[in-house]
């Protein structure tokens, strides 16, 4: 596994799912890493969620997974960050396989107390 599915893996938002359901779950999600610099602004389509790895992003928490900001009101990196980006669709709506790694992440976000309507 590459080192920043390892710093992924390392948040509680993915306790419990081994690497290999991880690097397939990212596959399935479209799962994006990407780096930021301080001062930018993160803003990016409404069907996208972001996972703040490391880093200080306004409005996010590190190892929570939200729905991405829009242009009009973007969060700000308030220093250089690392996160990732997934498909929301993929992400909230597990497929025909049923991945019980999937379905642990989802009972995680739920546990650590998510607003799934915040994605519609």
């Amino acid at each position: 596994m590459n080192g920043k599915l390892e710093l992924l893996q390392a948040l509680p938002v993915f306790r419990k799912i081994s690497a290999q359901g991880l690097e397939t779950m990212m596959d399935c999600f479209s799962g994006e890493f990407i780096s930021l610099k301080k001062g930018e602004p993160l803003y990016g389509e409404k069907n996208s969620a972001v996972c703040l790895i490391s880093g200080a992003v306004s409005n996010l928490k590190t190892g929570c997974i939200a729905p991405m900001a829009t242009k009009d009101s973007p969060f700000l990196v308030a220093e250089d960050s690392l996160i990732v980006l997934m498909e929301t669709h993929t992400l909230l709506y597990p497929c025909y396989g049923c991945c019980f790694f999937h379905a642990q992440l989802l009972e995680n976000m739920g546990e650590d107390g998510i607003d799934f309507k915040v994605f519609e």
